[in-house]
């Protein structure tokens, strides 16, 4: 299984490697890290995949009638598309715009190869999302020599298994931050190789929000420290910064100083989940226990078919539903423990959060999260059939792996109006393409 971590993955890590600087020169390592970064990756996958959309604009919109912009191609990105744009407003700013349905499943199958591919060169590979992989090419660079030569044999393999049209921007740096920094430089399909001796430079060319991890709010907080510049950061009394941020303090000290210890993680050594959950923002507020109700019970089938997917057992489940309204941060929500996880107790717990038998105001976001995780060992109940019911939810476990998800699902799903993902063609969620032969005609169905 192909874990993919985040930044609040990679961010522990870092702090666990950061606290061995008090003990360790960060001089010690020399090292040769890559970030490589897809290039507009879900629209190249789709105009790879579709010839017909090939150098037209493409923007990629979620399942939902009336959604937003989640991708958007290169053609489109310089007609003025954005990320997060509403349909119809991308439509005004670029007419000819192609909207498509996102595709997750063939996004997972792209990233999968591309794994391979990584994996080939080199068996230390982080991935830092679906898009976005960390390599440790420190071997392989003390051995063939020049790593931007490295880079472009990387990315002609990779153009030889996915396609021309999928492209990477690789940006080269003696550390994860720096990598990360430079890969987006030379952007599309380009190549940003920084030394070591070249970092000090890079600093004071760059702010503080150009550094994965140092966000707006970090950044407000840094500012009323009397800190607007990376250089400063860097110069700035290290424990002072630890007692604003605690551990994260030491973290900033030196990222200001162009160091970062964390190493690149391969993803078959990365710690087991902590929890799984499924979130999701409604493009329009559901306002009644009705629909609700639908959406929820999508949820607890996602995270219980995941768990037995990974073969885990959770005895903690938490839900937040926030209302609507930009600046509300009201809601309601709950936590509970379970007895052995299956998607029906899943569904009991999170519905005794519900404040009533209707819904207080409209709901806009839903989070649910079970946690508590341990291997899964099935108890057995002088109540009720749990061997059989688990026996239920695998056969429908299997349909849908080989069908699609929710080709057989409990009724109460058909109530949510807002799904969370594409469905089979059958379904009428989702947009399939068929090319001719010729590649010439291009037809939704």
């Amino acid at each position: 299984m192909i874990m993919v971590t985040g930044f609040r993955t990679g961010i522990g890590m870092s702090i666990a490697a950061q606290a061995k600087a008090a003990f360790a020169p960060v001089e010690a390592e020399t090292r040769v890290i890559f970030l490589l970064d897809y290039d507009s990756f879900f629209a190249r996958c789709m105009q790879q995949a579709y010839p017909p959309l090939r150098g037209k604009p493409v923007g990629i919109r979620g399942p939902a009638k009336g959604t937003a912009i989640i991708a958007a191609s290169t053609e489109a990105k310089a007609r003025g598309v954005k990320v997060g744009m509403h349909i119809n407003e991308a439509l005004r700013c670029c007419p000819d715009l192609e909207a498509v349905r996102a595709d997750m499943d063939m996004y997972g199958e792209i990233c999968t190869k591309s794994l391979r591919v990584l994996t080939g060169h080199t068996d230390k590979v982080e991935p830092f999302s679906i898009d976005e992989a960390y390599l440790d090419m420190t071997e392989l660079a003390a051995r063939f020599g020049d790593p931007a030569m490295l880079a472009q044999q990387l990315k002609r393999d990779l153009r030889a298994v996915l396609g021309r049209n999928i492209t990477c921007s690789i940006g080269i740096g003696p550390n994860k931050m720096i990598a990360k920094l430079v890969s987006s430089f030379n952007k599309p399909d380009g190549i940003t190789h920084i030394s070591p001796d070249e970092v000090p430079g890079l600093l004071t060319s760059i702010r503080l929000s150009d550094i994965c991890g140092i966000g707006s709010r970090v950044e407000r907080r840094l500012n009323r420290l009397g800190i607007y510049t990376v250089e400063r950061l860097g110069q700035f009394p290290r424990e002072t910064l630890v007692r604003e941020f605690g551990v994260l303090g030491n973290v900033y000290w030196l990222w200001g100083q162009g160091v970062d210890l964390a190493p690149v993680t391969p993803y078959h050594r990365q710690a087991q989940e902590k929890s799984v959950g499924h979130g999701l923002t409604l493009p329009e507020a559901v306002p009644d226990r009705r629909g609700f109700d639908g959406i929820l019970q999508r949820l607890c089938e996602r995270c219980g078919r995941r768990l037995r997917r990974l073969g885990l057992l959770g005895r903690t489940v938490h839900l937040w539903a926030r209302y609507d309204g930009y600046e509300t941060h009201d809601g309601f929500g709950g936590r509970r423990t379970l007895g052995p996880d299956i998607s029906r107790e899943l569904w009991q717990a999170v519905a005794s959060f519900i404040p009533g038998p209707q819904l207080p105001q409209p709901v806009r976001q839903v989070q649910l999260t079970v946690s508590d995780l341990k291997r899964n060992v099935l108890q057995l109940s002088l109540v009720e059939d749990r061997v059989q019911q688990r026996a239920v939810q695998q056969a429908m476990d299997k349909v849908n792996d080989r069908f699609g998800d929710f080709t057989v699902m409990p009724a109460t799903v058909l109530l949510d109006t807002f799904p969370l993902r594409n469905g089979p063609p059958g379904h009428g969620l989702c947009k399939r393409y068929v090319v001719d032969e010729e590649g010439s005609g291009l037809r939704g169905y």
